[in-house]
C-alpha cells in the first residue's frame, strides 16, 4: 500500500512540475522586452567601454529592442555580436519573466601596452591585441623593440606567468626586445635596467634576481646601480654608476 502511495505522490509531483513548465513557456511566448540591464562582471569601475556602445550593438541588430517579443531575440547571435567588440572577452545574454533582457559582460584584462612608431595597443593573453580606449587608460608595463607575432606571444606568456608570481607580479614597468630577441627589463622602482638576455630559463634567472634583492641592501644602494645582468649561467653581475 505504501508503495502505491509513494508512486501516486511522485506522479502528482511530476505532473505539477510539467504543468508549471508548460505555463512558464506559455507566458514566455507573450513576454515583451521592457528594458535592458547590463551587468559588468569585472572592471565595472575601470571600464574600457561606455554602456552606450553595447546598446549600439543591440540597435544595429534589432533596431529599437523595447517592445519586441523575447522570442524574437537570438541570444546566441547577440552574444557573438557583443563579443566582437574589441574590449569584450565574454558576454552572456539571458532573460526572465519580468521582461528584462539581461547582458553579463566580461572585459579583457590587458597585460601590457605595446609601443610602436605607428601607434600603440594593449597586449592580451596569447599575444592578442586590444586597441586603446578613450574611456580608461590601464596602468600596465610598456613593451617595445623589435617585435613580431612570435616574440609578442612569448612576452605575453611571460607577463601572464608573473600574475601568479607574488614576488614579481608588479615588479616591472617596461620590457624591451632587441633585434636578436634579447630582453631588457626595467623595474618599477629604481633607475637601472635588468639584462635578461634570451627568453630562456626565465624562472632560473628570476630566482637569481630574487636572491639578490633579498640579500643585497638594495634600498640603500638602489640609486647607485646602473644595471643587473642575468645573462650568464650561475652568475648575477651588478654594475654600478
Amino acid at each position: 500500500m505504501k508503495k502505491w502511495h509513494y508512486i501516486s505522490l511522485w506522479s502528482i509531483g511530476l505532473i505539477t512540475f510539467l504543468a508549471l513548465i508548460s505555463w512558464s513557456q506559455g507566458r514566455y511566448h507573450d513576454i515583451r522586452i521592457n528594458s535592458i540591464e547590463l551587468e559588468f562582471k569585472n572592471r565595472f569601475e575601470k571600464s574600457f567601454l561606455d554602456p552606450s556602445e553595447i546598446h549600439e550593438i543591440i540597435t544595429s541588430n534589432y533596431g529599437k529592442i523595447e517592445g519586441l517579443l523575447m522570442l524574437e531575440i537570438n541570444k546566441a547571435l547577440l552574444e557573438e555580436s557583443i563579443e566582437n567588440h574589441p574590449t569584450i572577452a565574454k558576454a552572456e545574454v539571458y532573460s526572465d519573466l519580468d521582461g528584462k533582457l539581461r547582458i553579463m559582460l566580461w572585459q579583457h584584462e590587458p597585460l601590457a601596452r605595446v609601443m610602436k612608431p605607428n601607434g600603440s595597443h594593449y597586449l592580451l593573453k596569447n599575444g592578442l591585441k586590444m586597441p586603446l580606449s578613450p574611456h580608461y587608460s590601464e596602468s600596465v608595463p610598456l613593451v617595445s623593440g623589435a617585435l613580431n607575432a612570435e616574440r609578442t606571444k612569448k612576452i605575453a606568456d611571460f607577463l601572464e606567468s608573473l600574475k601568479d608570481e607574488e614576488y614579481f607580479a608588479n615588479a616591472f614597468g617596461a620590457l624591451a626586445c632587441d633585434e636578436n630577441e634579447n630582453w631588457t627589463l626595467y623595474p618599477q622602482k629604481g633607475a637601472f635596467k635588468i639584462r635578461l638576455g634570451k627568453p630562456e630559463e626565465i624562472e632560473k634567472k628570476l630566482r637569481k634576481l630574487r636572491v639578490f634583492y633579498e640579500q643585497a641592501p638594495l634600498n640603500e644602494d638602489i640609486n647607485t646601480i646602473r644595471e643587473i645582468d642575468l645573462r650568464y649561467e650561475g652568475q648575477l653581475i651588478c654594475r654600478k654608476r
